[in-house]
């Protein structure tokens, strides 16, 4: 940190040293009026927000002087007459950063309106104090109140670029903060949702490991009726005994899961609207990752707001991503167009893509669970293929809809759900 400090303080310091060399000469001879005022403020309040104001401020001083008196060496002017020349201006730094600091005591907490007052009379004073000093090295006098009235309204005219720019940086960090903030909700959205589908499919595992444990109870007691030997009786016992204690961790594994959920992300219902607008970010950053030029058409023509917006994400986003790779497969560029549109009583969606397609040998098992016929290139493992049957699910046993699929080899591939408004639309 020390390091980076001393870069940035010694980066701020040669900032301010070139710029001051745009400037104009006022009032006195070589009295400087230059753009270095406007950015010193600015700079000190974001990037050398880390950093004491004196000790910047003290080192920026050095830099000018030194970079100023070069120049006027290398113009001809002798090495004393150079000093005395270019030292008001370098003292103009060391002033500002006093009087910043007795202004400004902590600048992480300061309000706009106390920055633009400080940087008024910082900006003010430290003129008045060089023309000052100036005017008293060389003709041991002090300067006409019509100069200090002319320094006043440039350390004014100052301020307003400072102001503009100091708003200008908050409203840039208010964006940025917004930004985030609407990633991290749509990641958080899209973690739960997947969190949501896997609780939905251990739930039917449940189902399933109760009809083992009551299957192995009943083992064990036509075991006993049998009267097989008492290691077999006792082997029924434990293997009912040990898919008992798996149920329970299971279900405590749910409800630990769903909790952690609700605390983090409570959020009720949703627009499909906003549906959209999350499955948009989250694909076209899937995409951006994995460089394939895919394009997205949505096409919201009944807008509705849902209390199964986890559900209908879940069923978009695998109907979207399993587009996206048969498209990957085949070639880098596609479409992928999802349309919604209400039909009396039901909503309609609808998935199309203008990938390979799926063969008529594939169609009628798409949506068994394990059935797959994706791979990967690299390992060779092939996909647990429960995405579609996941789908299917979902759509049939939550949302009391259908779902059908049409292809044609090279053309590309449509799915279709239908879903009850009334199961889907909150009331």
């Amino acid at each position: 940190m020390p390091g980076k400090s001393f870069k940035r303080i010694l980066g701020i310091g040669i900032i301010i040293a070139l710029t001051s060399q745009l400037y104009w000469n006022a009032f006195v001879n070589n009295f400087r009026i230059s753009i270095s005022v406007i950015l010193l403020p600015v700079l000190i309040l974001t990037v050398g927000n880390q950093i004491h104001t004196r000790t910047l401020c003290g080192t920026t001083a050095c830099l000018v002087f030194v970079f100023r008196w070069c120049i006027c060496v290398l113009q001809g002017i002798p090495a004393g007459s150079a000093v005395l020349s270019v030292l008001p201006g370098a003292l103009f730094y060391v002033c500002y950063g006093l009087l910043f600091k007795l202004q400004i005591r902590n600048k992480h907490i300061v309000q706009l309106e106390g920055l633009i007052a400080a940087a008024f009379f910082c900006d003010f004073g430290s003129n008045v104090f060089e023309v000052c000093l100036r005017e008293f090295l060389e003709l041991k006098s002090l300067p006409d109140l019509d100069v200090i009235n002319q320094l006043m309204v440039i350390a004014a005219a100052r301020t307003v670029f400072v102001a503009a720019a100091l708003l200008g940086e908050r409203q840039y960090r208010a964006l940025l903060a917004k930004s985030e903030h609407e990633n991290r909700y749509q990641r958080l959205f899209l973690m739960t949702t997947g969190l949501k589908t896997e609780i939905y499919l251990m739930h039917k595992n449940s189902e399933e490991i109760e009809r083992v444990m009551s299957n192995a109870y009943r083992l064990y007691e036509q075991i006993l009726k049998l009267e097989l030997p008492g290691q077999m009786q006792q082997m029924g016992l434990e293997i009912a005994r040990d898919v008992h204690e798996i149920k329970k961790d299971y279900i405590r594994i749910i409800q630990g899961v769903e909790q952690a959920i609700g605390e983090e992300y409570n959020e009720e219902s949703m627009s499909f609207q906003d549906i959209l607008q999350i499955l948009e970010a989250s694909t076209y950053r899937l995409l951006a990752g994995k460089r394939l030029d895919v394009r997205l058409l949505f096409d919201c023509r009944d807008n509705f707001t849902t209390r199964e917006h986890y559900t209908l994400m879940a069923v978009l986003k695998n109907l979207v991503n399993n587009a996206i790779e048969a498209i990957e497969t085949k070639k880098k560029s596609g479409t992928i167009h999802i349309i919604e549109k209400r039909e009396e009583d039901r909503f309609v969606f609808r998935v199309l893509d203008d990938g390979p397609g799926i063969s008529g040998r594939h169609l009628p098992n798409i949506f068994k669970m394990g059935y797959s016929t994706k791979f990967d290139e690299r390992t060779g493992n092939i996909y647990r293929g429960v995405g579609l049957c996941g789908v299917k699910n979902a759509v049939e046993e939550q949302f009391k809809g259908s779902i059908c699929v049409k292809s044609t080899m090279g053309k590309g591939a449509e799915f279709r759900i239908e879903i009850p408004a009334a199961v889907l639309e909150e009331p």
